[in-house]
């Protein structure tokens, strides 16, 4: 800007150094007109780069900045701190998406547990039929990645020793035979505030199975749960 900038005419040495040895001043200027940040210097940037003049105007100091920043993060964390949500059911999709044709492959996120720790994962499947797993590029835990027990764990659900079918005694009952057995065991439970009930399960790590293991201890506060 050297030959169309204002005159320095005026300007003091003294404040000249001033600005400069201030450790929050920045460290790179246009000019020294720019430093003193002097009357004639605005209108002129107002008048040839009105862009530079209005981020001047609106220039943020260190400390306003640090305030505003603060802010937000506390504005942040209270938005995080609100009542608890209520429960949510996760259920598959009955009407596929718009757009979709009947065999084109769809993904669906899950965990694979191992050791009782959860790796996000993205299961493949056909007309609701797992085939594949791959790692959940969004999960931190897996990035995308996979390893053996997560591939292998797609055969589990083709196990032929899986239950197919709710059976008491070696025989096949109807599941609403099996809730009105639970019904008349739940009564029996309340009563005894849990005693005789016991839950099995393995490690657990997850939050959700946690506060479930927890509203169920809640209700039967003497019931055993074996680890």
């Amino acid at each position: 800007m050297s030959g169309t900038s204002p005159s320095l005419a005026g300007l003091v040495p003294a404040a000249l150094r001033r600005r400069l040895a201030d450790p929050r001043a920045p460290s790179f200027w246009r000019s020294l007109e720019e430093v003193a940040e002097t009357t004639a210097f605005a209108a002129y940037l107002d008048q040839e780069f009105p862009q530079l003049a209005a981020g001047m105007a609106s220039a943020l100091d260190r400390r306003r900045f640090l305030r505003l920043a603060a802010a937000s993060l506390v504005l942040g964390g209270l938005s995080g701190c609100g009542p608890e949500q209520p429960p949510e059911d996760i259920v598959p999709n009955i009407v596929d998406p718009v757009g979709g044709a009947e065999g084109d492959p769809s993904f669906f996120t899950s965990a694979s547990l191992l050791g009782g720790y959860a790796t996000g994962v993205l299961v493949e499947h056909r007309l609701g039929r797992p085939m594949k797993v791959e790692g959940n590029p969004d999960h931190p835990a897996s990035l995308g990645a996979t390893d053996l027990f997560a591939q292998a764990a797609i055969l589990d659900l083709y196990d032929p020793d899986r239950a197919q079918a709710v059976t008491y005694a070696g025989r096949i009952r109807t599941w609403a035979a099996f809730i009105s057995a639970l019904d008349d065991k739940r009564a029996a439970w309340r009563a005894a505030k849990g005693k005789g009930l016991r839950v099995l399960t393995g490690a657990v790590t997850s939050p959700s199975f946690a506060a479930q293991m927890k509203a169920l201890a809640a209700i039967y506060p003497e019931m055993d749960w074996h680890v």
